[in-house]
Formats: structure tokens, C-alpha cells, sequence
């Protein structure tokens, strides 16, 4: 069996893997990415970005050439409805425009003003209504309404894992699959390699500039011979279609097994499923989108910001530099699992609302904004920490009966993936506030990436595909604690009534001081 590489490109970083000829991961590096934020702009040099993957699998062969040498596959899944201009070099002409900017949004809405039939036409064909608010149709529409001089230089709109296998190989492709944000594709077919011209159309998008469509199991081509070069691969190494990073972590989770669901917490926290037919709840932002086989659709139930929110909490407020003092140390996580075994459950009745983006599914409010509430002269800092962890585990409790609800079947255990994934500590308070077994898989931060390279490995026939999609090995599984379950059961009551009580307060907050993320 061949070796091969796998890449995770996500929001805060580049994650990259070497498997080697038994499926075992030999070495692993990473490359930290940079997004410049400033209202509702959030983007990305996607120069930057192929630089630092360039520069995180030399650093693999660089570790073990022996195995590189054997490189046959390459697997890319990436974070998306994040959009690159590039030109038929592959080259980026402008910044990549972030999932979390939500430009473009208005010109979303037009689509419904020029045609009063266009709302239930993309619910019945595509899932997803054209309501902007950072899907990649809005991105590409506003790069050719409002930027004319970087779509005149522009060959095509790429998803960032698009964008690495086109600079790979020098083929510029899709899927329907990676291009699923775009919402240009009749979903109610699986497998198919073409656009909806009457969506096209509608939406009003130049059809020129769209990829064009190849199978999800198709390769996309070889490394080219300067790429393999700077990589230390194989020039016959093959590399095969990109996945987004949702559908990827559902392989690493196994999400395929009858009651089991997947859990990626990373910048956001997404719960993954699988569903045999294409539905969609627009009530609690809970749908299907292709999956990565012809025969079954994944659940999108994103929940927003999750490890994101931790981070903000330790780097701006725990371990902050600023004019009251620097407290800046090199790892602010390193200390996360300590403080959290020190608190109680239910951090003496302090609860964090987790939306400091908004809010997505079960309830998505772009203007929705959180933070402490019934902090008490009692409550102390590792209170706060505790708190926050427990917010996005509410966050999750709140969406987790709305999946359930879509698929028809209960969840019995969850496979746990993503950063948060290394805290024994968060993964027992998941369980005890989702009254599940969580369990996180064996490496997790690098899990995904692993699973992308096993599945290239299947894709050129050196595996079989039930071996990859059964997912990651799971480590220790956490319980729930049934001594905390009235205690979790009330807060999460009180969670959602929260939301309801704060919305209005929130918005218009935001609304009269403009969007501050």
C-alpha cells in the first residue's frame, strides 16, 4: 500500500499528516493562519495560506523521507463557503473572503426581489434559501458586483480546499459537494458533475467563472513537477477532489455507525449526522448537503463559535497584555483542564452565552451577541472559565433534540474531534450537559487530516472504503454523571430562555453600534 498525505485547512491553522503504508499516522506539523477582522470584513491571504501548506508537508518529508518517498494519495478538506478569486493559474487576485463575512448579503436578498418564486425554489433544489449572511453565493456576488476590477481578473470562485488541489495540480476543479455554499447545484440528485442553469440564472452569477464539476471520487491530477519538488512527494502522487472539513470530520468520527453522531469543536462547534434523504428544517437551521459517497447526505448543524470563544476568553481577558498589566504566557490552554477540575458544576450559578459572532442553528440571529449573565460578588474567575466551557455545551444541548428530530434516530454516543477534543475535563462536562457518552478519538487534533488521507488512500484502491468511513479509533469514554443531571438540566432550561429574554436587548445593541466582531 502506498503512503499519503493529508491536509486540514481550517479557520486558525493548517494541519497536515503522513500516513504511512499501515494507516498509521508517522508524522504530523501545523502552520498558523492569520484573519484580518474589521466589521463585517473578514478575510484571508490566500497566498499565505498555500505558502504555510507548502511549507507544513516539507516539514513532513523533511521528518521522514522514507515514507514520503511512498507518497501515492493526497486528501484535502478545508473549512468553507469561503471564497478565493483565482486565475487560471490557480494564483489568488484577491484576499480570500472568510465564511464569517457577510458582504455580499444584500445582493442575496435581490435574487428573491427579482423573482418572487426564487425562496422555495432553492429550499426545493438546493436546501438553502439566498439569504446571504456569509454563504459563499454571497461572496461570489460580491465580488462581481462590488469589486469589477478583481472579477475582470478573475478565471473562477473557488472553496479554499478547491483552491490548494487546483494549486497542486494545476487543475482547477469542484465537486458538488465543495461547492455546496455556493448553492448552484440541484441537490435532490447525488453525484451530479453540472450546475442548475436555472439557479445559475436566478442567482445571475457569471457562469465563466464557476469550476467546473468532476465526481467527489474523482482525481483531480498528479503534483506537478515544481510542486513535488517544494513538497519533497512524489510527482505521480495523485491528488484527489477536497472535501469541506464537516463532511471530513464525519468520516473521522464514523458517523456512518447507527447511533452514533459526530462533534467537531474547533473555531466553531458542529454536530454531524447522516440522513438518507435531502430535507431541510429552516426552522432550526438544521439540513442536509451532499455527502462524501453517492448514496447518503450529511446533516449541517452548525452552531457557531465554540473553541473560539474559550480562546477569546484566555487570550483577551485571562492572559491579556494590555494598559492594566501583561499577563501574556506562551500556551493559555496549557493550564484550561486544571481549572476547570477546580470549579463546580454549574460554576455557582454563573452561565456564559456563547454568541459573540451570533447565532446559528437551532436559531440563527446574526445580531445576536452574548456574555455572563447572574455573576454574583461569589463568583471567581475559574468560575468564568468553567462557565464558558459550559456555555458551548449548552449551546450544543440546545441543538442536539433538533438533529435527533431531522434524522428520525437517537444519538448514543458522539465521537469527539477537534482541539477541545484533548481536555478530559471539557469532554466530561459535554457528557454530563448532553446527558451522552462523548468520546474523543484517539489524536483528535489531527484526526481529520488522518481521515482525509486514508480516504485518498481508498479513492486509488489501496483500502477499502468501510475501513475509513467506520472512523478513528475512540479513546476513554465519558460518562455521564447522573449526580449533575438536575442541576444541568435546569441551567439548560434557563440557557434557551436567555436567548429569548436577550435577543431583542442584543440586536439592538449591535444594531446601533454597528457590528463589532
Amino acid at each position: 500500500m502506498h503512503a499519503a498525505v493529508g491536509l486540514d485547512i481550517g479557520t486558525t491553522n493548517v494541519k497536515a499528516v503522513l500516513v504511512g503504508a499501515d494507516g498509521r499516522a508517522v508524522a504530523t506539523s501545523h502552520r498558523t493562519l492569520q484573519t484580518q477582522r474589521q466589521g463585517t470584513v473578514s478575510e484571508q491571504d490566500a497566498e499565505e495560506l498555500w505558502v504555510r501548506t507548502v511549507d507544513a508537508v516539507a516539514e513532513l518529508s523533511a521528518a521522514r523521507p522514507d515514507v514520503a518517498a511512498r507518497v501515492g494519495a493526497i486528501g484535502v478538506c478545508s473549512q468553507y463557503s469561503s471564497i478565493v478569486p483565482v486565475d487560471a493559474a490557480a494564483e489568488p487576485v484577491g484576499p480570500m473572503v472568510m465564511w464569517s463575512d457577510h458582504r455580499g448579503t444584500d445582493h442575496s436578498w435581490d435574487i428573491m426581489g427579482r423573482d418572487e418564486d426564487a425562496f422555495l425554489t432553492w429550499i426545493d433544489r438546493h436546501g438553502i434559501p439566498t439569504v446571504g449572511g456569509g454563504l459563499a453565493l454571497a461572496h461570489i456576488l460580491h465580488l462581481q458586483h462590488d469589486r469589477p476590477e478583481l472579477t475582470a481578473a478573475t478565471t473562477a470562485w473557488l472553496e479554499p480546499m478547491d483552491f490548494v488541489t487546483a494549486r497542486l495540480t494545476g487543475r482547477i476543479t469542484a465537486t458538488q459537494h465543495s461547492m455546496f455554499m455556493s448553492q448552484l447545484c440541484d441537490n435532490r440528485t447525488l453525484g451530479v458533475t453540472n450546475y442548475d442553469d436555472e439557479l445559475v440564472t436566478l442567482a445571475g452569477v457569471d457562469p465563466d467563472r464557476l469550476p467546473p464539476l468532476i465526481d467527489i471520487d474523482e482525481p483531480v491530477g498528479n503534483l506537478t513537477s515544481a510542486i513535488a519538488d517544494s513538497l519533497g512527494l512524489p510527482v505521480d502522487a495523485v491528488v484527489y477532489a477536497g472535501s469541506n472539513d464537516t463532511a471530513a470530520g464525519g468520516v473521522a468520527t464514523g458517523v456512518a455507525r447507527p447511533g452514533r453522531a459526530g462533534l467537531a469543536i474547533g473555531t466553531t462547534s458542529v454536530l454531524i449526522d447522516t440522513v438518507d434523504e435531502k430535507n431541510t428544517d429552516l426552522d432550526h437551521e438544521v439540513l442536509s448537503m451532499p455527502a462524501l459517497d453517492r448514496d447518503s447526505y450529511l446533516v449541517f448543524a452548525e452552531n457557531g463559535y465554540g473553541g473560539r470563544v474559550v480562546e477569546y476568553l484566555l487570550h483577551e481577558i485571562v492572559h491579556a497584555a494590555d494598559a492594566l498589566a501583561d499577563h501574556m504566557i506562551d500556551a493559555p490552554f496549557a493550564q484550561l483542564d486544571e481549572a476547570l477540575a477546580v470549579g463546580s458544576a454549574g460554576a455557582g450559578g454563573a452561565l456564559f452565552l456563547p454568541w459573540l459572532g451570533g447565532s446559528l442553528a437551532p436559531s440563527a440571529a446574526p445580531g445576536m451577541r452574548g456574555g455572563f449573565i447572574n455573576v454574583s460578588l461569589s463568583t471567581s474567575r475559574l468560575d468564568l472559565i468553567r462557565a464558558v466551557t459550559e456555555g458551548v455545551a449548552h449551546n450544543l444541548g440546545w441543538l442536539l433534540p433538533h438533529v435527533e428530530a431531522f434524522t428520525g434516530e437517537t444519538i448514543e454516543e458522539i465521537a469527539f474531534v477537534g482541539g477541545a477534543a484533548r481536555s478530559p475535563q471539557w469532554t466530561q462536562i459535554l457528557a454530563d450537559v448532553l446527558d451522552r457518552t462523548v468520546a474523543p478519538v484517539i489524536d483528535p487534533d489531527t484526526a481529520v487530516a488522518r481521515s482525509v488521507a486514508l480516504l485518498a488512500l481508498a479513492r486509488r484502491g489501496d483500502l477499502e472504503r468501510a475501513e475509513v468511513v467506520a472512523g478513528a479509533e475512540l479513546g476513554e469514554r465519558f460518562e455521564p454523571n447522573p449526580a449533575n443531571r438536575s442541576l444541568y438540566d435546569h441551567h439548560q432550561t434557563q440557557f434557551e430562555a436567555a436567548y429569548v429574554a436577550l435577543r431583542p436587548i442584543s440586536e439592538s445593541l449591535t444594531s446601533f453600534h454597528g457590528d463589532p466582531q
